[in-house]
Order: C-alpha cells, then structure tokens, then sequence
C-alpha cells in the first residue's frame, strides 16, 4: 500500500519502546495474562480494567483455577465490566484451554488454534500469538482502524475492514521490528496521539508518510449511531431484617442478551406477597445497556411472608451474587434506607 516504509514502521516501534504505557498485562509474555487482559480490554477502557485484571489474576492466579470456578463466581468478578458475554466466552474458553494443558499439548501455538477457544476472534488471536508467542500476526482494533485510515486516507473501510487487515499484515510482517511492538505500538499511537477527537499529529512519529494528516478529522467517515431505544421497567426490591441482618429476595436470570446468568430484583407483580408488607422506599434511576436507554423505577418493600418463584432466593445484604452494577447501586441505596 502507497506511504507505508520500514522506516515509518522502525519509527513507530522506537517511539513505543519510549512511551509505552506501564500495564500489568505488558509485564511479561505469559498467554494467559495475555488471553485474559484481551478479552476484559474488549469494548472497554484500559484504566476501568486494570483493577478487574488484577482481581482475576489474584482470585485466579492460574487459567485451570479459572476452568475449575463456578460461572457465577466468574460473573460476581466480572459486574461492573458488561458486556457479560465476554465473562460466560472466559469462562468457556479457560475450560477449553484446561483441558488442552492437562492433555500436555500447552497453550495454543498458533492462530488457528487459538480461533478454536471460545470468544477468540481474529483480533484476540492475532494479539495473543504476536505479543505473547512473537508470530507474525496482524491485529485490528478500533485504534487500528483509526491510525490505517488516516495513514493511507481511506474515508471510509469496508465493513470488513479488507484494505485495514491488508495494511496490519504488511506493517507486522517488516522484520526489522518484532511483532509484539509494531502490533502494540500501533493500538497504543491510536490510543494516546491518533486519537478520535484531538489527534496530535505534532509528535506523531509516523506523520511524515500520513496521507491524512492535513484533514486527519475526514478518517474514518463517521458511522451513523444506531437509534437509541428507550426502556422503562418496573422492579420490586423485597426485603426483610433478619437475626443476622438484612436480607432481599434476587432472581436469577436465566435468558436475555443482557444478564444471563446473574442475579436481579424480580419485575413489580411477578412475587405473590402474603401477610403484612410496607412500602419503605420508592425511586427511579438510569442507565444505559449498549443502544437501550433505561428508566428503572424501584419499590423497596419490607415483607412478612413472600412466596418465591423457582429462580428466587434470600440473600444477604453483606453476601451477595453476581449482580449488574445497577442493582449494586440500587441495593447500596436500600441499605442506606433502612439503616
């Protein structure tokens, strides 16, 4: 492709090795760390996974003692990141990998294997094979993307990103460079200088050969957001005071897109109450859930008798579940109403 030279590609690596970030994940070249801090950094900021990359590794310092966990351990962990997906893809895919180090073969030791373990897509395999087992394998995040359409200006990359990929695989192939530091360097320029908003062509170290750098804004074209839906849900936060102290009823979601496999307030009128009940408390919060806009409105109610539905339990306030960061905040808010 027109504009790329070793020596933009010898440029951008010197300019990494002096300015890379400090990450845990960056301390070494173990594959799991590696696998592990690829799949929390999906779709999520590098500063919000720092503290949960260190929880796993200190509750699960090993990938077996994460395959050997409960999945509702893994989502407890995990609240607070979203897209719960990617903890139930974790979790499968450190079983898969469990299973190939007790059978002797090791890590996956190349791309195609690492395609084989759930949740691994192109860009996870590509990211743990070049940084992890120094293989010639090209990434394509969105700081790529980003950096690629400014570089050779291409307004707007095909859905696939076709002419993306082929630049990856040419700048991760130059040999003068390792491929662990062209790979990281490029996500890092895109996450420090070639920036969405305020890139700083000024010290970029690869401006020289920009093509976009007159007009870095044009690149690339600016998809069109997808149309915000608005949601408003009802739930019932049923609780009662104990011996040993509060407690509140979750239910366990055993579908949806959102929070399979965590716990939640049952929806208003979906309990059948008995006996004397009180209302204590009433409010409304929102959030947002990928393009859903939500306006949740809450009523707290202090119970005598509560007949519970298969997926119901009793927990304690200081010992609970996984639980969606709303519901976290919506149950710090309980206890501060009935202290």
């Amino acid at each position: 492709m027109r504009g790329m030279s070793v020596n933009s590609v010898r440029r951008l690596g010197e300019w990494f090795r002096k300015n890379a970030r400090d990450l845990p994940w960056r301390r070494d070249r173990d594959p799991y760390r590696i696998w592990l801090s690829e799949i929390m950094l999906q779709q999520t900021q590098v500063k919000t996974v720092i503290p949960y990359f260190h929880s796993f590794l200190e509750r699960f310092p090993e990938v077996q003692d994460l395959a050997d966990a409960p999945l509702d351990e893994v989502l407890r962990l995990w609240a607070g990141l979203g897209y719960y997906s990617r903890a139930r893809n974790l979790h499968a895919g450190a079983r898969a990998l469990a299973v190939r180090l007790r059978s002797g073969l090791g890590f996956p030791g190349d791309r195609e294997e690492w395609l084989q373990v759930p949740g691994v897509g192109p860009y996870t395999a590509g990211a743990v094979c070049s940084i992890a087992l120094g293989l010639r394998e090209p990434i394509v995040d969105g700081n790529v993307v980003r950096v690629f359409s400014r570089f050779y200006a291409i307004e707007d990359p095909d859905p696939r990103y076709q002419r993306i990929w082929e630049a990856a695989r040419k700048w991760v192939a130059v040999k003068e460079v390792e491929p662990e530091i062209i790979n990281q360097a490029l996500m890092e320029l895109g996450a420090l200088v070639c920036t969405p908003r305020h890139p700083q062509c000024g010290v970029c170290p690869i401006r020289r050969n920009c093509l976009g750098k007159t007009d870095p804004s044009r690149y690339p074209v600016k998809k069109k957001k997808a149309e915000v839906l608005r949601v408003e849900e009802e739930v019932w936060i049923l609780f009662r005071l104990s011996k040993s102290g509060p407690e509140v009823v979750l239910r366990k979601n055993s579908s949806g897109p959102w929070r399979r496999g965590l716990w939640d307030f049952p929806r208003s009128g979906t309990v059948a109450l008995g006996g004397e009940n009180s209302l204590e408390a009433e409010w409304s919060s929102r959030y947002a859930v990928t393009r859903h806009r939500i306006t949740r409105l809450h009523r707290a109610f202090r119970v005598s008798r509560v007949r519970l539905k298969e997926d119901d339990s009793w927990f304690p306030l200081d010992d609970l579940p996984a639980l969606p960061a709303p519901t976290k905040k919506a149950l710090l808010r309980l206890g501060k109403e009935i202290d």
